[in-house]
């Protein structure tokens, strides 16, 4: 993280076992699990299905991490891509990237790869500002309600 401040909103995990893939022709459409260029990064790599399956754990870890909104994202919202060392990380789009934004959240993805298994760990976090609005909107709308609930003579509500 970059030193600022940040509390942890949520934490994900996937465990996918790579030859559980071998089958799942569908993956392999474009635009309806992954993107286009994501599949065009499995089929150069080393071993495609190995990319494939850490992809898919991380996903699947993400959407697990994030906090429940009434939104509808889709698979293809959340690219996995890699930094220059090989590091993964998620460039989001569409209606995902626009909440990420608006609530100020940051993903962080570690892959590992064993013994025919991919495990992937995602940590959504936001800052303590983020976490504070929240709190107040939360504190805001609880005294609304409050006040609307009538009280009898000694102060207790009915």
């Amino acid at each position: 993280m970059d030193g600022s401040r940040r509390e942890l909103i949520g934490l994900g995990h996937d465990l996918q076992l790579i030859s559980e893939l071998e089958v799942a022709s569908s993956l392999r459409e474009p635009d309806v699990f992954f993107t286009r260029g994501e599949l065009r990064r499995f089929a150069s790599a080393v071993s495609p299905l190995e990319s494939m399956a850490g992809a898919f754990a991380a996903k699947e870890a993400l959407f697990k991490a994030l906090p429940a909104a009434g939104e509808t994202w889709f698979w293809t919202e959340a690219e996995l891509v890699h930094d220059h060392r090989g590091a993964p990380r998620f460039q989001a789009h569409g209606a995902l990237a626009g909440h990420l934004a608006r609530h100020r959240l940051r993903v962080s993805v570690s892959l590992s790869h064993s013994g025919g298994y991919v495990s992937a760990v995602v940590m959504v976090t936001g800052g303590a500002s983020a976490l504070t609005r929240f709190l107040n909107t939360t504190n805001r709308a609880v005294r609304r309600v409050l006040r609307r609930i009538p009280a009898d003579a000694a102060g207790a509500p009915q």
